[in-house]
């Protein structure tokens, strides 16, 4: 079985593709992959050929839609021989599907696709003159991968008219990003709650992650006589400085909110267990590792409604989700998780992690290329 996988976010997840590539290697499929990227790459997909589209970086030029895939398209052409292929992985739904798309109407190879945050929240929300592409995208793929259940219910219950839906109905999977092995190699339940209550965010600073409102929270707890504890890991190259400064402006006069910067995973791995509770009220999020990351190591979690991770556990399984933009909202988690702490940790302790391991993903998706061929 041969896959062509085009995958837009190849240099900027590399980890999360090497993983999947390599997992797919187990059940001797021969792969290639096209990698958009925007500077020298320093990718490394081993024994995987791959080839590097060099895309243009002027912002009139990446909003000219249709001539970037065209010249995206024509690119797949020359580096390698298409007809070879038994089926087409694009990784997003937009700028990865519509060469795929491209592709099988010219040669008729099957496709999937996969649905992430900036499909649904950019393209198919801002772009207008593209949502005709994308419904035709839609009804061509062999099948569509959604990464979380709230994407699924977002996209197929809330803003696809009927007679789309009604098309797509019966090749929808929802396979999740799968974790670094690392964190579900090194599991580890917790038994109490600290006093003073300790909270964990993480994440690079930006307005999405949505920081200063979970500081907010946080003066509301303490108002209201709540003993807790914030800290920020993530400052790094990659921050939104204007946030960042705005970030730090508020939290200079309060001892109990800590930022620090980025950490490898083994300082992670303490931290998260030095901590009780994990909180991120993010605006958007595709999935969100570090939801998982956290449950690994016995936190509760504060998460995003219908985004991420929201809908892998039953309700309050797992913490507590919330409105991001409902400052009370968050505060009154962050409380019942408290209220809540030795029943959550319970059922996190008994939580099946194996849904997100990279050989179950792989063995998922390799499945799904066999439905495509046969």
């Amino acid at each position: 079985m041969k896959i062509l996988h085009i995958c837009n976010g190849a240099q900027g997840n590399s980890p999360f593709y090497k993983f999947l590539f390599n997992a797919l290697t187990k059940h001797h499929v021969e792969q290639s992959v096209i990698a958009p990227v925007w500077k020298e790459p320093t990718i490394d997909y081993e024994d995987i050929h791959c080839e590097y589209f060099y895309r243009d970086s002027d912002i009139i030029t990446r909003l000219r839609f249709n001539r970037k895939i065209r010249k995206l398209t024509k690119f797949t052409l020359e580096k390698v021989n298409i007809e070879s292929f038994d089926v087409i992985h694009a990784h997003t739904w937009f700028s990865d599907g519509a060469v795929a798309y491209n592709l099988y109407k010219e040669y008729g190879i099957p496709y999937i696709i996969a649905i992430r945050n900036t499909d649904i929240n950019l393209f198919f929300r801002y772009f207008l003159h593209l949502r005709n592409l994308g419904y035709n995208i839609l009804k061509n793929a062999s099948q569509i991968i959604f990464i979380s259940p709230a994407y699924k219910d977002n996209l197929v219950n809330h803003l696809l008219p009927q007679k789309i839906k009604n098309k797509i109905s019966g090749k929808i999977s929802i396979i999740p990003n799968g974790a670094f092995p690392f964190w579900l190699n090194n599991r580890y339940q917790k038994t109490t709650v600290s006093s003073p209550v300790k909270l964990l965010s993480i994440g690079t600073i930006d307005p999405n992650k949505n920081y200063l409102s979970l500081c907010y929270a946080i003066e509301l707890l303490r108002k209201n006589g709540k003993e807790v504890e914030l800290t920020l890991v993530g400052k790094g190259s990659k921050d939104n400085l204007s946030y960042l400064r705005r970030l730090e402006k508020y939290i200079k006069d309060k001892p109990h909110i800590t930022l620090i910067e980025k950490q490898s995973q083994e300082a992670l791995l303490k931290i998260y267990r030095n901590h009780d509770i994990f909180v991120l009220p993010s605006h958007k999020e595709t999935f969100g590792l570090v939801y998982i990351e956290a449950l690994t190591q016995g936190l509760p979690i504060v998460y995003t409604k219908q985004q991420g991770v929201d809908g892998y556990f039953e309700p309050n399984e797992a913490g507590y989700a919330v409105n991001p933009e409902n400052i009370e909202e968050i505060a009154q988690a962050i409380s019942l998780t408290i209220s809540n702490y030795s029943e959550l940790i319970t059922h996190i302790a008994q939580l099946d992690f194996s849904v997100f391991n990279w050989e179950s993903i792989a063995e998922r998706y390799f499945k799904i290329y066999q439905r495509c061929i046969y």
